[in-house]
């Protein structure tokens, strides 16, 4: 089903049987994100969810218990599930939207994945929430969206995050629990970013200031002509950590909000 969105002059175009993706998203006529190709991780704007980034193994552990996950990319099991299964849409309004998934079968537990897409003539708003009726288990999520370098006014992106530090990456690209100085770009590295804080800016064209609560942000920036930055509740790996339980009482919850302005 697709779902259009719109306060003013921006718009967002919505596909719940792709996971909920925002495939377009359009402030005064120009289309701000890439687009999706032949492969499923490519394009538009996704929720990752239950777990973000790559998981070691393909699998995930807890308590002792290892749960194998499907290979989706490649060598690896990457970026949850619901950004490849088609999604229940429910509470539409002229200007927001949501959708519904639940987890697959060989998830541990039943989790419900409920994200919000929201708009007015300023900003977008993407909120996510998962939960559990009964039972307990690890869960992450994140966005991932793919901007354009280039807009069809204005000059190249460029970009920015207030980040300290650098997660390290292990000779498999398995992202470690411990960080380093901020290296040199092309990037695929996660971040720390404790003010949750950056922006985007097409000179002469668009400027977007995003802000959220999370503080890892995921930077993609080695194609030539997008690049990707990942608000997650954690880096990649991080429900091997069990770093957000998900119980009846306790949800993972999430939002961030991107201004946009015209230059």
């Amino acid at each position: 089903m697709i779902v259009e969105i719109s306060n003013a002059n921006n718009r967002l175009i919505i596909d719940s049987t792709q996971g909920g993706r925002a495939t377009h998203w359009f402030y005064k006529g120009l289309q701000i994100l890439g687009e999706k190709g032949d492969n499923p991780l490519v394009g538009g704007w996704y929720l990752m969810a239950p777990w973000a980034g790559r998981i070691r193994d393909n699998q995930v552990i807890y308590k002792n218990i290892k749960y194998p996950q499907e290979v989706n990319f490649q060598k690896w099991a990457i970026h949850g599930t619901v950004a490849f299964s088609e999604g229940k849409v429910q509470n539409q309004t002229s200007d927001s939207v949501e959708i519904v998934h639940t987890t697959r079968s060989n998830w541990p537990v039943n989790m419900e994945v409920l994200q919000r897409w929201t708009l007015t003539s300023k900003y977008v708003k993407c909120y996510a929430k998962i939960s559990v009726i009964k039972g307990e288990f690890p869960a992450e999520l994140g966005w991932h969206p793919w901007f354009k370098r280039q807009l069809t006014q204005g000059k190249s992106a460029k970009f920015g995050i207030e980040a300290i530090s650098q997660y390290i990456k292990d000779d498999n690209f398995f992202t470690l629990n411990e960080t380093k100085e901020i290296g040199v770009p092309p990037f695929d590295d996660a971040f720390v970013v404790p003010t949750g804080k950056g922006f985007i800016e097409w000179p002469e064209a668009l400027r977007i200031d995003f802000s959220t609560d999370l503080q890892t942000f995921v930077i993609f920036d080695e194609p030539e002509d997008v690049f990707c930055i990942e608000p997650q509740t954690g880096p990649p790996d991080a429900i091997n950590r069990a770093q957000n339980l998900v119980t009846p009482e306790e949800p993972l919850e999430a939002s961030v909000k991107w201004e946009i302005t015209g230059l």
